[in-house]
Parts: C-alpha cells; sequence; structure tokens
C-alpha cells in the first residue's frame, strides 16, 4: 500500500533527469495552485508523467481513480454493496482480471514522480511515520495508471503496488512498484516491458528509512 509520498522535485528536476535516460519532458499543465510536496495524499493533485503521441508530458491528475466498486461487506448490514470509491492503489497481480482495468495498463501507463514514501509502523501504542527512500535515486517513480475520463469526469490516476521487496517486508507487505530514472521510458513505451518492470525493487538498490516530520 502506498497512502502518502512525498515529491519535493522540481519540473526542471524531472526535466534534466528525463533528457539523461529518456528525452524531452515537455511541461503539459497550466496551474496556478501550489502542489503540495511532503505527506501526498489521495485525492491531491499531482504530478504523473505519461507518453502521449511519442512526446513525455508532465501533467496534473487527481491521485484516485474514481470508481464504481462491488462490497460485500455492507450485505449483512442491509447497505447496497455497489458503491463509488477512489482507487488510490491498484495491485499489479489484479490488473489483469478486469477488462476495464486492464485497458488502462495497456494504454494509459503513468509515472508518478517520488522523492520519498511514506509508511506508519507501531510504537510507543501509537503509529508513527516513516520516511523511506533510494539512497542513490534523489528522484525515482512509482509505476501507475490513469484515465482521462473517470465515472466523476476527471483525470486522475493510481499507483500500481506490488509485494514488498527484503527491506519493506518488516514495514509493509505492500510497496508501490518502483521505478528507476533508467527504466522511466520503457515503462511508458513497452507493455510487456512495464508488466516485467513492475515487481518488488532489486534488492541491491538500497532503501533508507527514518522516522518523518509530518
Amino acid at each position: 500500500m502506498c497512502g502518502r509520498y512525498e515529491n519535493a522535485s522540481s519540473n526542471e528536476e524531472l526535466q534534466e533527469i528525463f533528457s539523461k535516460y529518456a528525452g524531452t519532458l515537455d511541461i503539459a499543465y497550466d496551474i496556478e495552485d501550489i502542489l503540495k510536496e511532503q505527506n501526498i495524499a489521495p485525492t491531491n493533485f499531482v504530478k504523473v508523467i505519461v507518453l502521449e503521441d511519442n512526446v513525455f508530458k508532465l501533467k496534473v491528475m487527481k491521485w484516485g481513480i474514481r470508481s464504481k466498486i462491488f462490497d460485500p461487506s455492507r450485505l449483512p448490514k442491509g447497505l447496497d454493496p455497489n458503491i463509488e470509491k477512489d482507487i488510490f492503489n491498484s495491485k499489479i497481480e489484479t490488473l489483469s482480471k478486469s477488462a476495464r482495468w486492464k485497458k488502462f495498463f495497456s494504454s494509459s501507463r503513468c509515472l508518478f514522480p517520488m522523492t520519498a514514501f511514506y509508511e506508519w509502523i507501531p510504537g510507543d501504542g501509537k503509529k508513527i511515520p516513516q520516511r523511506i527512500n533510494l539512497k542513490k535515486e534523489n528522484i525515482f517513480f512509482s509505476a501507475g495508471i490513469y484515465t482521462p475520463n473517470d465515472i466523476k469526469g476527471e483525470v486522475s490516476a493510481s499507483i500500481i503496488t506490488c509485494e514488498p521487496n527484503k527491506f519493506m517486508k518488516v514495514v509493509h507487505n505492500r510497496m508501490p512498484a518502483i521505478i528507476t530514472p533508467k527504466d522511466a521510458d520503457r515503462f511508458l513505451a513497452d507493455e510487456d516491458a512495464a508488466r516485467q518492470i513492475c515487481e518488488p525493487l532489486d534488492d541491491s538498490i538500497i532503501m533508507e528509512i527514518e522516522k518523518a516530520n509530518i
């Protein structure tokens, strides 16, 4: 699961890293509001990178794809099990089970730029936020999917999660499918490669964790 993350990277830094590994990154949004850098949460508007007409573009979308789901836990309570929900995490293992979600992965992949993500661990009778980052990558990405028109008519995106690697197993049973800068173009341009890349981060890539001040 990824319920909070950080993106302190500037547009210029993202353009520089993309020019090194993938190609030109166009800034394809015009928004006056200041986007959050720390403790970014579902339903916030966030930066994502997409590939459209062979051009890498940095856009702004809502984090969470509004969808209709069936929730059987509501049945014993006499409640309608068909509800609307923002899907902010999408399991890579289940993206091929639904024709709708399979289509998102096939044609609408995106990258969430990150400088860290957060998880909470028990301590002192409460849950303590932890900031997790990659030691040798100031900027990295999470795999994602998006839609230009969810059921609320919004442009929205969802982070793809996968099984944890050895480092993350002691923190949480899921982790974002992390994409390093050198694989960013392959994830966006090649569906078969993208599916192979959406796996637990290689244990040789050093991750760091510290108490978060959020």
